[in-house]
């Protein structure tokens, strides 16, 4: 029995997201169990994950900088901004896909600004992005002064829509063909990586081959390469029509494919290693040839990028930006991320724990008011919870070492 629970305990080291899974399960058994008819049902569970989908998607960014032991407590702020450079742009008259770029790009100068500052002037991450917060909640407040709003709606009564070409369609699917090429097959990213193949030679023959197999499908009607039609607030956070009458939305998919493109990059990629190396010792991690200061540049860069893509999907649904956009919400992705198995010192962690971390807090806050308690009483619950993860995650480290 003692070498079993030796096992127990060493797997369960290994895997930061086991702590989280264990919680969250606990969690949602109490929740079945005090309130089955509510809780357990559609409705519950859309609201949860809807709620907790912009969240989630900038918690990933949020997890990347943690493993590396960096902090940023001014995410809320970036979205807040980008939201803004978003929305601001689309009302102007600047093109929708052109105006969702400036306001991804206004998250990522922000994060690059939290990187250097940090690189350049060796203060402590918590410092740096504590001043930061308040510098770029400034920018919003100052833009959208008065308790004002920038509503969408008071722009344009239609949703804004784009045209894709047949080619383009063509295009994306080749390169989605490419992409599950690569993940699958070893011998074809060997090949890509060589002289014998270019990436530009394998995707151009990839989209000859998707036109000559669409338009092959379009002479028995079963693929007519007409250009698509997309409503892009629907894509990005539209309601997803279901049998059950639940309020499910897109951006529940884009949260997990971020997610997924996330974990691979963390534990598939050469970038992954470096971030987990920084994190865990970042002196023997440069001795290793790893430029740590650059890895954690662009983790911030990463973090600010995805609180904005977070905030443009946010905007989406509610269609509108005030100056307050993202207030707090720092302090709430923290917590999820530490609920989900990562270590405040760096080095260990996981975008999926952090994902299940994310999913708890919405249940929790949407539990609690389903079993009658007080909503005051989910920061208290938040925070009870936050502290015995962090007392497991300690705990995980021992072991580790």
């Amino acid at each position: 029995m003692d070498a079993v629970g030796q096992t127990l305990r060493r797997r369960f080291a290994e895997t930061p997201t086991s702590g989280a899974a264990v919680g969250f399960m606990a969690v949602f058994a109490c929740f079945a169990l005090s309130a089955p008819d509510t809780f357990l049902s559609h409705g519950s569970f859309s609201s949860i994950l809807s709620s907790q989908a912009v969240a989630g998607i900038a918690a990933i960014g949020i997890t990347l900088l943690m493993i590396s032991g960096e902090f940023d407590l001014s995410v809320g702020s970036i979205l807040g901004v980008s939201s803004l450079v978003f929305l601001s742009s689309a009302v102007s008259g600047v093109h929708i896909l052109l105006a969702a770029i400036l306001g991804i790009a206004s998250g990522c100068l922000l994060g690059l600004i939290n990187g250097v500052l940090l690189v350049t002037t060796r203060i402590p991450s918590f410092i740096v992005t504590l001043g930061t917060m308040l510098v770029f909640r400034a920018i919003s407040l100052t833009a959208v002064s008065g308790g004002r709003m920038v509503r969408y709606t008071d722009y344009s009564r239609q949703d804004p829509i784009v045209t894709i070409p047949s080619f383009a369609i063509c295009l994306a699917a080749a390169l989605l063909t490419l992409v599950i090429l690569w993940t699958a097959m070893p011998t074809l990213r060997k090949g890509l990586r060589g002289s014998r193949l270019p990436f530009v030679v394998a995707l151009g023959a990839s989209t000859i081959g998707i036109i000559i197999l669409f338009k092959t499908l379009a002479v028995y009607g079963l693929a007519p390469l007409d250009p698509a039609e997309i409503n892009v607030f629907k894509v990005l956070n539209g309601r997803i029509h279901t049998e059950a009458q639940a309020n499910y939305r897109t951006g529940i998919l884009w949260w997990l494919g971020l997610t997924g493109l996330f974990a691979f990059v963390l534990l598939r990629t050469s970038f992954g290693n470096a971030t987990f190396a920084t994190g865990g010792n970042a002196e023997a991690a440069r001795v290793q040839g790893i430029r740590i200061d650059r890895v954690r540049i662009l983790n911030f860069v990463i973090s600010g990028g995805l609180a904005a893509v977070a905030g443009i999907i946010q905007v989406a649904r509610l269609k509108s930006v005030d100056p307050l956009r993202g207030e707090g919400l720092e302090l709430e992705i923290i917590a999820s991320v530490v609920i989900g198995g990562t270590l405040l010192t760096g080095g260990f962690g996981s975008v999926v724990g952090s994902a299940i971390g994310t999913a708890l807090t919405g249940m929790l806050r949407t539990g609690l008011v389903l079993i009658s308690v007080p909503s005051n009483a989910f920061r208290g619950a938040m925070g009870a919870i936050m502290i015995v993860a962090v007392i497991i995650n300690t705990y995980v480290r021992r072991d580790r070492s």
